[in-house]
C-alpha cells in the first residue's frame, strides 16, 4: 500500500471539495522550465519536466504550487532532495515564489516552518519553501462533522493551503 499516494489523494479530495473559488490541478507539470542548450544535446534527449503534486489556480492563474509528502517533517529532518525539489518549484516563476510541502503530523505542537532561498552573494531573498503540517487527528474530527460544521473543514483547508 502506497501511503504517499493515499495522502496525496486525500489532500486532493479535501482541496477540491473545500477550497471554493479555486481549481486544483493534480500533477501539474512545469513545461519549459528546463531546456537543453541548442547544439549541446547530442543524444536528442527530452529535457526534464518537474511536476508538483498540485497547482492551486484562480481562473487560469497559478496561485501556488504544493507537494504532498507522507513523512512527518516535524519529527524528522527535511531531506535535501525534497528541499531541492521544492526549491525548483519556488524559483520557477510560477505562482507566488513559494512552494509548500504538506505533510501529515500527529503532533499538536507541529507548526508551519519556512526556509528562505537567498542569493548567497547579496543575502536577498528570492523565494521560500514552506513545510506545512496537516493534523490528521483534526482532519478526522472535522470531516466527521456534518451540515454547517463543514465551514470548519473549509477554514482548516484554506489555512493549511494559504498560510504563510
Amino acid at each position: 500500500f502506497d501511503m504517499n499516494m493515499f495522502f496525496q489523494s486525500l489532500l486532493s479530495k479535501l482541496m477540491k471539495e473545500y477550497l471554493e473559488g479555486f481549481t486544483i490541478r493534480d500533477e501539474y507539470t512545469l513545461h519549459e522550465l528546463f531546456a537543453y542548450t541548442p547544439g549541446f544535446n547530442p543524444q536528442k534527449r527530452h529535457p526534464p519536466k518537474p511536476r508538483s503534486d498540485f497547482a492551486v489556480m484562480k481562473g487560469n492563474k497559478v496561485i501556488c504550487l504544493l507537494d504532498a509528502k507522507y513523512r512527518d517533517l516535524w519529527e524528522t529532518k527535511l531531506p535535501r532532495e525534497m528541499l531541492y525539489q521544492l526549491s525548483i518549484y519556488a524559483v520557477s516563476g510560477i505562482g507566488n515564489s513559494t512552494a509548500k510541502i504538506m505533510y501529515p503530523s500527529m503532533s499538536p505542537a507541529a507548526k508551519l516552518q519556512k526556509i528562505d532561498i537567498k542569493n548567497p552573494a547579496t543575502g536577498i531573498k528570492h523565494a521560500e519553501v514552506m513545510l506545512q503540517p496537516v493534523s490528521l487527528p483534526l482532519v478526522a474530527k472535522l470531516i466527521g462533522f456534518s451540515g454547517k460544521e463543514n465551514s470548519k473543514v473549509q477554514e482548516y483547508i484554506k489555512q493549511i493551503v494559504f498560510s504563510g
